[in-house]
């Protein structure tokens, strides 16, 4: 039985320095792998392919300020060729004494004559509630054109005044 019991111990023990011998390889490799990466030096991340601009004058785009500074009114009156405007309102407001960063995205209309969108600086369900010391806004668009080609335009106003 002693004997029995000894060969299940060695059993056991070997079976562990096994395994241990195992994962010691197995880091190794992957060490060595690893290093062979960074050596060649090849990013694992993927390169980011620059979006072209257009200008926002020759998308005739404007940004101005709407009823009583709650809004600003975002306009693009050259639409030949496009097939989508998307766009990223940002914007900093004053919430408690604090700046805050705010931001607002959503599509153009292009159905409607002329293309513009009225954008409410704030939130609103049941009761609105506007933003307060808003400054520093900035439009950026995506515009996609008929062809599939995507362009993006930005254009700022400084501060609505309310």
């Amino acid at each position: 039985m002693k004997k029995l019991l000894k060969n299940k111990v060695f059993l056991i023990a070997l079976g562990a320095v096994l395994i241990i011998i195992v994962i010691i390889i197995g880091f190794a490799a992957f060490l060595s792998n690893s290093s062979k990466t960074a050596d060649n030096g090849v990013s694992a991340l993927p390169t980011q392919i620059p979006v072209p601009t257009i200008t926002a004058s020759s998308l005739g785009l404007t940004l101005k300020t709407g009823t009583a500074g709650k809004t600003v009114i975002a306009a693009v009156s050259n639409i030949d060729g496009i097939s989508s405007i998307e766009y990223d309102l940002s914007y900093t407001a004053k919430v408690n004494g604090e700046d805050v960063p705010r931001g607002i995205i959503g599509e153009f209309d292009l159905t409607k004559t002329p293309v513009s969108k009225e954008i409410t600086l704030g939130t609103c369900s049941d009761v609105c509630h506007y933003d307060s010391d808003v400054r520093n806004l900035k439009l950026d668009l995506k515009v996609t054109k008929t062809d599939g080609s995507v362009y993006q335009s930005t254009t700022t106003l400084a501060s609505t005044g309310n």
